[in-house]
């Protein structure tokens, strides 16, 4: 160890005269890592409630959906295959989809009922919580959301009413069908709006119900981040004149994870604030340091030290303080995190967000990020106090001594 760095860590254990510095020292070192610490946790809480609400999203959601510009999709089947060919896709199928209200006594409510295979639920079939995934198999059995099932006051088992609003024809044209279905599975996708809302039934039964044509087809892929290229495959596989095109899962949720990310951002700024403001503190302890140490730098001065060594020293000084800090910080934050990602302590209202649980997660990347910034806040907070410690006259210091 250089002599610099030895007198610089020496500079940190005050005497007992110089208790009121060694205070503001250790000041300044809960400031930054207080600062780390709010940092982290916020970043970690801002990435978990990011990736849980995409993966509960994309655990119903398509990845990327085929629709018609006119309306139904023609000739589903050919599309299916079609891009099923695609590298990358590991389903394809085709859907149908309505708006309908669902009854049972007294209550009542919007539903959204999409009609599948029954073999193209199978990815489902980790949502179920009562029943089975198979159960739309059977004809009039539905597949119901576990807010929807509260709402309505159904369990498995139980049979509703759902209005179809353009089931029936007439002299006077399309009216509503009521059309009794059982309650075969109920399923929970952690999303309320989900949850409240959808309706699986087999498609089967919707086209001997409505007569209707597919409505679309639903993509999904092994690396969701890959959407944009397999949407692009798709259009060029399809054709730009067939009358159809392709929206990614990112497009359909833009504005929600926009929003998600400007947060992230805007309270990364702000508590990157909070480290900045507790970098003062190192300047205010460094420059009492610096006047409570004039004639140790006058003889250091004296003896031959230079400039550069005499910045050195401070620099160390104070670079010593950001590191201490960024390392409790990152500690703190991280065991608070694993604290609560194993027990959940912080709940949260399901009626209100996404989740009913305060999400966390820590990236490697964002850690060094904050890493990173601390430690260059900590040097410039060092420049200005060390700055003045090489400009020490040592004549002037040691003239009455």
């Amino acid at each position: 160890m250089n002599y610099e760095t030895s007198v610089g860590l020496r500079y940190l254990r005050s005497k007992r005269k110089e208790a009121f510095i060694s205070f503001t020292t250790w000041i300044s070192i809960a400031g930054i890592a207080i600062g780390v610490m709010a940092l982290i946790l916020v970043i970690a809480v801002m990435t978990g409630f990011q990736d849980e609400i995409r993966e509960r999203i994309l655990g119903i959601n398509p990845h990327v959906l085929v629709l018609g510009l006119t309306g139904d999709i023609r000739e589903p089947d050919k599309i299916v295959n079609t891009v099923k060919d695609i590298k990358g896709v590991t389903h394809s199928f085709p859907f149908i989809s309505f708006q309908a209200m669902v009854q049972t006594g007294k209550q009542l409510s919007g539903a959204l009922v999409k009609g599948l295979n029954a073999g193209d639920v199978q990815f489902m079939s980790r949502l179920i919580k009562q029943g089975g995934i198979d159960a739309i198999k059977s004809k009039g059995n539905v597949l119901i959301g576990k807010e929807l099932s509260k709402h309505l006051g159904v369990l498995y088992g139980d049979t509703l009413t759902i209005m179809v609003p353009f089931g029936g024809v007439s002299p006077m044209g399309a009216v509503p069908e009521t059309v009794r279905a059982k309650v075969g599975g109920i399923f929970e996708t952690g999303v309320y709006d989900i949850d409240n809302t959808l309706i699986i039934m087999s498609i089967q039964d919707i086209e001997a119900i409505m007569g209707a044509g597919v409505t679309g087809i639903e993509v999904k892929i092994d690396d969701v981040y890959r959407a944009d290229s397999v949407r692009s495959e798709i259009m060029k596989r399809l054709g730009p004149s067939t009358g159809y095109f392709a929206r990614t899962w990112i497009e359909m949720n833009r504005n929600l994870f926009s929003a998600l990310k400007l947060e992230k951002i805007a309270m990364f700024i702000i508590l990157a604030l909070i480290i900045f403001v507790a970098s003062f503190n190192i300047i205010s302890s460094l420059i009492m340091t610096v006047m409570e140490k004039k004639k140790d730098i006058a003889i250091l001065k004296a003896i031959g030290a230079k400039k550069a060594s005499l910045m050195k020293i401070f620099m160390v000084e104070g670079i010593t303080i950001g590191i201490l800090g960024a390392l409790i910080g990152s500690f703190s934050g991280y065991i608070l995190c694993e604290i609560q990602r194993r027990f959940s302590l912080v709940k949260l209202d399901s009626d209100i967000y996404y989740i009913n649980t305060l999400p966390v997660k820590i990236g490697i990347l964002d850690a060094f990020l904050v890493a990173s910034i601390t430690t260059i806040i900590c040097i410039l907070a060092t420049l200005y106090p060390s700055y003045k410690a090489s400009k020490i006259d040592p004549v002037e210091t040691l003239r009455y001594e």
